[in-house]
């Protein structure tokens, strides 16, 4: 099968901006938090990188959580239940831009010799940290409730994964080491997760946007976790609802 790299959705400023308001009890606390994670240790030592090889430990962890994603999001596709069937073609549109990722990355892992062959990649242990992230986005396809999910991993994770591929791939322009695997995921404004929140229910109990909101930066401290773990840094970042770093470095 030919590997593409398909563009996201390009939207205008002003549709971003219209969803931010609408939404902006949840949007708000995503923005925040997001930024906050960009200050981890994982950011600081990938500034410090000098080489491909050095992201090896990096990378190798990001082909599972690449090629675990689209299986999970096919879960949640699966089990929608007729009156959700309105959200197939949104599920079914990430699951096919996701879906051959994984493999970009491996051809591109090949490349650059960081792997001598497809086979090392089975001696691979994900991290605990990796492993909580893929496993809390497997618990919402289960319980089936589309506001955490949207909030959760298409507005939450997504926007602190396009965070991490801008600063990816800026590193890798450096190393002279690009590649379409990386570049797919910062063609769109690096807001472009929001758009997902036009989905959301209108929550207008505070008790239900509190849930949706915990469960966003739920995603989002996982998120940073499993970055710091890639780098041997036991380190989870957690925050209030909104979206204020409860922890910050020492």
């Amino acid at each position: 099968m030919e590997l593409t790299a398909e563009k996201y959705h390009v939207v205008t400023e002003e549709e971003l901006e219209r969803v931010r308001k609408q939404h902006s009890w949840v949007a708000d606390p995503i923005i925040k938090a997001s930024e906050e994670v960009l200050k981890e240790p994982f950011f600081q030592w990938l500034k410090n990188v000098k080489s491909v090889q050095e992201l090896k430990p990096v990378v190798i962890q990001l082909w599972y959580h690449s090629a675990t994603f689209p299986k999970v999001m096919g879960l949640m596709l699966g089990l929608t239940s007729l009156k959700e069937n309105h959200m197939m073609p949104f599920y079914a549109l990430h699951i096919y831009g996701e879906a051959e990722h994984h493999e970009m990355l491996m051809e591109w892992m090949l490349k650059q010799g960081i792997l001598k062959d497809r086979s090392e990649i089975e001696e691979v242990i994900p991290t605990v940290a990796t492993n909580a992230c893929v496993n809390l986005v497997y618990q919402m396809a289960i319980e089936q409730d589309r506001s955490k999910w949207l909030a959760c991993l298409n507005s939450g994770i997504e926007r602190c994964s396009n965070h991490f591929f801008i600063e990816m791939t800026e590193k890798l322009d450096e190393l002279n080491a690009n590649d379409p695997y990386f570049t797919v995921h910062v063609e769109a404004d690096e807001h472009h997760s929001i758009l997902g929140l036009d989905h959301l229910e209108e929550a207008k109990d505070p008790f239900r946007q509190e849930v949706i909101v915990r469960k966003a930066l739920e995603g989002i401290s996982l998120w940073g976790f499993m970055l710091n773990s890639w780098i041997g840094v036991n380190r989870m970042p957690e925050f209030d609802l909104d979206g204020t770093l409860l922890n910050p470095q020492k």
